[in-house]
Order: structure tokens, then sequence, then C-alpha cells
């Protein structure tokens, strides 16, 4: 009941009130951390889920399992590497004497280590999850009920009254040498620094370009589209967060705090009105897409 419970929880929110995600469901990032206290260096990556950065969740939280079908290192020439994928055990935890709950986790954390062959410039670490398909139904009874299939899989509804498909989508940089411009990594929704985020710093104003598709990513008269940032030095912690409009692909921020940030925007698609989405017309009505970037502001 508990993990039925959280899912309709999330799945009111994401139909109804979509632009409030952002303050209040589970949100999907990359952590990268570079060390330079050892030549020639090296960088820690790992996933990040849920409220609070750089740690909150796992990614099989109470049963509903963040998959992924993507997570890879893409070097300055746009050469790409899988990195480890996560690994669910089905591990639901152990409660130890003291009354405590102990669960294993993975959070696909990776060390990776310069060589004197590896190439100067932007490093990008790409992440993508595995759609998930949320299907709201009248069913034989009469009766609505959430079924967490795309619609061409359901038998015997009598109605469906909504059907969304969500995909989260993540970023995180860094650098050998010098900052050079990272380039598209063909994600469905894509946020692009304009700026060299190795030396951003508290006050600073920073550009970025959205992809949707592969095109400039923009408000239309009838949907403002915003571009969001919260952080754990500054809105983190006190539930709310930093918006732009975007307009014409692109949108800025100013940053008034150093530590670690998470830019995001979010996007609601009907199916029936792009011809990119014919795919998807008989799995859903609308699709849902996230897609974040993060990185650490200087003091």
């Amino acid at each position: 009941m508990m993990i039925m419970k959280i899912r309709f929880i999330f799945l009111t929110i994401l139909c109804v009130v979509s632009f409030s995600i952002n303050a209040w469901a589970h949100t999907f990032w990359i952590n990268c951390y570079d060390s330079q206290s050892h030549e020639p260096g090296h960088v820690m990556v790992s996933l990040g889920y849920g409220h609070s950065v750089p740690m909150d969740d796992l990614l099989d939280s109470d049963g509903a399992e963040m998959k992924l079908t993507s997570y890879e290192l893409v070097d300055p020439a746009m050469k790409k590497s899988s990195l480890p994928m996560p690994v669910f055990d089905g591990n639901q935890g152990m409660k130890n004497a003291s009354g405590i709950i102990v669960k294993r986790g993975d959070l696909g954390i990776s060390k990776l280590t310069f060589s004197e062959d590896a190439e100067e410039g932007t490093y990008q670490i790409g992440a993508t999850s595995k759609p998930d398909y949320y299907t709201l139904v009248v069913n034989d009874k009469g009766r609505r009920k959430w079924i967490l299939k795309p619609m061409d899989e359901i038998k015997d509804a009598k109605e469906i009254i909504q059907s969304t498909k969500y995909q989260a989508m993540a970023k995180g940089f860094f650098t050998k040498g010098k900052w050079t411009d990272p380039k598209p990594l063909g994600h469905e929704l894509e946020i692009i620094p304009m700026t060299d985020l190795a030396s951003v710093r508290a006050g600073d104003l920073v550009e970025f370009k959205i992809l949707l598709m592969n095109e400039p990513f923009s408000s239309t008269p009838s949907q403002i589209e915003r571009i969001t940032a919260v952080s754990n030095t500054f809105g983190g912690p006190d539930n709310f967060y930093i918006a732009a409009d975007i307009a014409r692909g692109k949108a800025r921020l100013r940053f008034s705090t150093p530590g670690q940030w998470i830019v995001s925007v979010y996007h609601v698609k009907e199916v029936s009105k792009d011809e990119r989405l014919k795919n998807l017309e008989k799995k859903c009505i609308q699709a849902h897409y996230v897609a974040s970037i993060s990185f650490n502001v200087r003091p």
C-alpha cells in the first residue's frame, strides 16, 4: 500500500501541476567532484536522487526504482564510454540491534583518473532514465485506478483518462586543463552551459542553451517555460528555488552563493500535437521530460 500511495501522490502532481514538481518530487542529477590532492588527479562521479545534494536517497527508494538506459562518459572529442550501471539487488533493508533499518544501495560511484593520453578539455557525464508510464483508467467496476503501464499494454479498461510517459536526463561536467564548450549529447531534453562552469563564482551570471529533441526550446504564448536552480546553500534547505524564463532556446541565472547547484528544466508535451512523438501515440497522451545539470560554484 505504501508504494502505491507514494506513486499515486507523485502521479497526481505530475499530471495536474507539472511546474511544482521541481519543489516536491525527486530530482535526478549527477555529482562530479574533482580531486587534485595527488597527481595526476581524479574525479569522483556518482548519481544523485531526491531533494538534497549531494546525496539524499537511493535509486530504488520505496520500491519505485529509477532504472537507467544509459550512463556514460563523453570526452571533448565526443567519444563515448559506458560507466558501470547501478545494480539493484532487491535488498529491502534489515533492522539492526539499535532499531535502525540498514539498506544497501548503489549510486553508480566511479573514480575517473586522468592518464597521460587523456584529452584536454571538458568531459561530460550523461545519464538517462528508463521511461516510466503512468496511466489512469476506469476499470470494469467503474472505479478510477492508476496502472504503471503504457496504454497499449492495458487490457479490459472501460476508459483511459490520462496516460503519461516520464523520463529524466542528467549531466555533469569536469575538465582536464582549460574548459571547452560542451556539445549536445542528444538527450530529448538537454541543458548546455554556455559559460565556463569550471570558473563560476558566487554572484556570477551563467547562460544556458536548452534543446528539446535537438531544437531550441522556448516558451509559447500558451505555455511559459522556465529553467530553475537550487543549491545546498540556497533554496534547497528552505524548499524554494530561483527561476528564469526560457526565450529562443536560452536562459540566464545568477548564482548568489557558493556550493553545489542543480539546474533543471521540466516540460510536458501533448503527444498528439507533435509529429516527432508519433511513436508514442498508442502508449501515452503526454510525454513528461526532466533534464538537469549539476556543478559547483566557488566562493
